[in-house]
Formats: C-alpha cells, structure tokens, sequence
C-alpha cells in the first residue's frame, strides 16, 4: 500500500490553520509524514525546501533572510537543523502579514529546544503530527469510536457503539507494526520491519539526538530505548 496517499486526521486541521495564521508549525517524531502532509495535502502551490539537504542548510545558516525572502509561501522542512532560521521567519511575517506564508516541519518540539529562543508567538500555529492510528493505516481518515462519542449525544451512545462491525485484532501484532507509516503499512515481513526500527534508533542517535542536546553516553541512552 502506498502510505503517501493514505489520509491522515490533522489534515483539515492544516488546512484550516494555513487560512488563518501567517506560519503553521507541524512538529513529530521523524518518520511520522510531515514532509508527505506538507507536500500532498497543504493547499496551493508552495516552495518547498529541505534543511536535509546540506546546500539549503548552509544557505539557511549563512543568509536565512533569502530563504524565506519572496512572496510565495514557503515549506521549510527540518527547521530544527537551523533554529535561527525563526528568527528570520518572524521579520519575514513582521514586514508582510499573509495567511499561510510559511508551513515549517521540524522533528523535534521547538518550543523545547534549547537553543530555540524564538517562538514566533502571535504568528503561527502549532500542529503535531503523531504517528498513524489503525484507522488511519487502514485509509479511513476518521477518529476512533471515543471521538466519535464524545461528539454525540448520549442517546446516541448505544446506535454508535452497535455500529462497530470491526473484528477483534491481535494486539500483540499492532503493537509490533506500531504506527510509523513504513513498517506499519508498506511492510509486511517482521524481519524487514526489525531492520527499519534498528537503523531508525541508529539515525536518531547518531545524529538527530546530536543536533537537539550533546548526549556523550551514547550506548546508554541506545539502552534506555530498547
């Protein structure tokens, strides 16, 4: 199955918030589909950049003024790589208020970081982008049943709950595929997913972690994850 095309909840959120704020900041876990959300289903045609790819990282540390320069709206993907890049993104909505100017992504909650002393209050939304919940792996782009009955009235409690036909699933295996959409969807051999977690705990030790605080017990913290 192809996982950029399943939807995913925070959808409409996204959509919503671009018409009402000048910046929208989707953060999550790596992995999760913020750059498949930001690229497929943000409305209208954006100019897309990656602080991934290396040239744009030094651009944005070097001159960020012309990476968020121009009235196009913009993505910025990764912003955690180069936090002063806020800063720049701020006097970009101070000198021209639009809604939507600005979708960023990051892989880490900015407002936690340390070296994060912007917060671009007043001028954007924050969105976070979990990873997928079993409806959402199976296409159906809808909230489970308690959302559904928190939303209802409560003579409706009993209609709803007897219009569940799903069949009991082994938790066990749920838990295993968890809810990052590659191993969970895409992937059906156990083996392929193991391979997929191992080199994801690598990446995010060896480098993610590195860029968000200076961890020097490596294999320890590798220990606490498993």
């Amino acid at each position: 199955m192809d996982t950029d095309t399943l939807p995913r909840l925070v959808t409409p959120a996204l959509a919503e918030r671009l018409r009402a704020m000048p910046a929208l900041v989707v953060t999550g876990a790596r992995q999760t589909g913020k750059c498949t959300l930001a690229q497929r289903f943000a409305p209208g045609k954006r100019r897309y950049r990656s602080l991934d790819d290396l040239d744009v990282l030094d651009a944005a540390r070097r001159d960020p003024e012309a990476l968020v320069g121009g009235d196009e709206p913009v993505t910025l993907d990764e912003i955690q790589r180069a936090p002063g890049l806020l800063h720049a993104v701020k006097r970009a909505i101070d000198r021209r208020r639009a809604a939507g100017r600005f979708l960023l992504t990051g892989s880490a909650n900015l407002l936690l970081m340390r070296r994060v002393s912007e917060s671009l209050a007043g001028r954007a939304s924050y969105l976070t982008l979990w990873p997928m919940t079993r409806r959402e792996q199976r296409g159906e782009g809808r909230g489970g049943l308690w959302e559904e009955l928190l939303a209802a009235r409560d003579e409706k409690w009993l209609d709803l709950l007897a219009e569940q036909p799903d069949e009991p699933e082994d938790w066990r295996a749920l838990v295993q595929r968890g809810g990052f959409p590659t191993p969970a969807v895409a992937m059906k051999r156990p083996a392929d997913r193991a391979v997929w977690f191992d080199g994801y705990v690598r990446t995010y030790l060896e480098r993610d972690l590195q860029d968000l605080a200076s961890i020097g017990a490596l294999p320890d913290f590798r220990r606490l994850m498993r």
